[in-house]
């Protein structure tokens, strides 16, 4: 195989492995509440 050819096959996996880790990393944060700091009255 040509060397781009693998070059750019690594990027593209290195790519894609980035973004699965960065989606699992933002999928398990836990959900922040927010408080209602209005009267309710």
């Amino acid at each position: 195989m040509p060397i781009w050819f693998e070059v750019i096959a690594l990027m593209l996996v290195a790519y894609l492995i980035g973004l699965t880790i960065g989606w699992a990393l933002w999928g398990r944060a836990a959900p922040v509440e927010i408080e209602d700091t209005k009267d309710e009255t």
